[in-house]
């Protein structure tokens, strides 16, 4: 009797859960962009029945292919973007090229057959660690853009019991594509989606069967913690990668590569500019390039004797570039990370940090007795309206800081980059938008004399700058982001065994 009891409650349970999942999820993310009669079958993805999985743990299995695509029904155009980010990202252009070649072809093919042709031009030789990489780096970016209604798609998968787990499947996207957008960024517990055969870390480009087996859902779960309920989701996107800032449709994507040639030779004539040109006249003849500066606030007085340090949040390495053209001299900047083609191309004096505390000091301490410095006291870049967490240091080189909030647009190519490879050529992406843009505010000065604490004038710097850009102030740091990015702390040994 007890156990008749004790199952009708359970049934009961999981009918008002699956209710709940059908009502909140489907009529709230689905139900705007489509409306089924009774009379119609529609092809919106809806929730597969909650289903138990083994050892009485309780699961609601969710198809999400809908909701990661603007259209109902996935097709070439809808399946293009994220596949043609995987050959980018993950491959290069001319990998990217070929998907965009094929598509016309792609059209007029069947659902499976335009699948399986995108995934074998877009993974076939990747590396695993790699592909993975750009699922958990530079995917989501694109999902938070596209997918429908992100948020309500996270409040239904948190608002479930904490005993209860929810798992996605996708029967269009290679699993590697999607894992950490659901798990990370919305809160899936487990997620399952195509797999893409490979051999000695490298993918084959070939699918495995549709079919999604039980086995392979219950692995999935029983390799998952239970839900932490102290995290709310949508988790915000502070960090990403890539080197493509537009959501490359085909369309998009065709007019990238008739632009490339062009791209190449702007970006040479603007460095020209800079590293050639006076830099009194830099602003005017970058303009008329394309590249615009502007200049908001009142540039301090010269300090008499010293030079002045300039503290700045970091978009890109040309943040010191556009500060020293909006003071119209030269100035030196300070950076952890530096390549050889960005010192090469460099028209202001860098110098690289070492990360140990007493040798930067000194470091900086020689450069502002010989001029102005300007620095970045985050460590590293930030695409998203976030700054990361000051390090105190700066505060302690000078009597004041000036702080200078400064911002830049990209409209094709960011100019920051995670990856070793790719990172040298981080300006030259920058300069190769077809008008790239930067701000430059400065800030009344902070004086760091007689203060009682180091870390107290980097968290107010760090303050003014967030009010003057309308930014989030965080606790986040470098480390924190690589570990996210790139799988690393973000530090390199050179020959002299320095971090950079």
């Amino acid at each position: 009797m007890a156990t008749s009891t004790t199952s009708n409650r359970f049934a009961h349970r999981m009918l008002n859960l699956h209710r709940v999942i059908k009502n909140n999820l489907v009529s709230c993310l689905l139900g705007r962009h489509r409306q089924i009669t009774p009379g119609t079958t529609g092809t919106a993805a809806l929730p597969l029945p909650p289903r138990l999985l083994g050892n009485s743990k309780t699961t609601v299995v969710v198809d999400v292919d809908a909701l990661l695509l603007k259209s109902s029904a996935p097709s070439a155009a809808t399946l293009f973007p994220p596949f043609f980010l995987v050959a980018v990202e993950a491959g290069n252009f001319a990998r990217g090229f070929l998907l965009l070649a094929l598509y016309p072809f792609l059209r007029v093919l069947t659902h499976e057959t335009c699948l399986k042709a995108m995934v074998m031009v877009a993974f076939c030789g990747l590396r695993r660690n790699e592909a993975a990489r750009i699922g958990r780096a530079v995917l989501p970016k694109y999902f938070f853009r596209e997918a429908t209604r992100v948020e309500a798609l996270a409040e239904v998968a948190g608002a479930l019991p904490k005993e209860v787990k929810v798992a996605a499947l996708s029967r269009s996207f290679p699993t590697v594509m999607i894992e950490a957008f659901l798990k990370y960024y919305v809160g899936f517990d487990a997620v399952v989606g195509r797999e893409v055969k490979s051999g000695c870390g490298y993918f084959a480009g070939v699918m495995e069967d549709e079919e999604t087996s039980t086995e392979r859902l219950r692995d999935a779960l029983n390799k998952t913690e239970k839900k932490n309920i102290t995290c709310r989701y949508p988790k915000p996107m502070v960090f990403h990668d890539g080197r493509l800032a537009f959501t490359p449709t085909p369309a998009a994507a065709f007019a990238m590569y008739i632009y490339f040639p062009f791209a190449i030779i702007l970006a040479v004539v603007r460095i020209a500019i800079f590293t050639i040109l006076p830099r009194r006249v830099t602003g005017v003849a970058a303009m008329l390039a394309g590249v615009r500066v502007r200049v908001t606030g009142a540039p301090p007085a010269a300090a008499d004797g010293a030079g002045r340090l300039y503290a700045c949040n970091h978009r890109t390495l040309l943040d010191a570039i556009a500060i020293s053209t909006a003071l119209g001299k030269t100035v030196f900047a300070v950076t952890y990370s530096l390549s050889w083609l960005s010192e090469l191309i460099s028209p202001i004096p860098l110098l690289r940090l070492t990360r140990g505390r007493e040798e930067d000091r000194r470091r900086m301490t020689s450069l502002l007795a010989r001029g102005d410095v300007v620095v970045s006291p985050e460590g590293t870049t930030c695409r998203e309206p976030y700054l990361l967490r000051f390090s105190p240091l700066f505060a302690e080189l000078a009597d004041e800081v000036c702080p200078v909030a400064v911002n830049e647009r990209s409209s094709m190519f960011y100019g920051t980059s995670t990856s070793p490879g790719a990172k040298c050529f981080d300006s030259v992406h920058f300069l190769m938008n077809p008008r790239p843009e930067y701000s430059v505010h400065f800030l009344e000065p902070v004086p760091t004399a007689g203060r009682s604490s180091s870390i107290e004038v980097a968290n107010q710097v760090q303050g003014l700058l967030a009010d003057a850009l309308d930014f989030t102030p965080t606790a986040l740091t470098r480390k924190d982001k690589y570990l996210l990015l790139a799988g690393n702390e973000g530090t390199v040994t050179t020959k002299k065994s320095e971090g950079n």
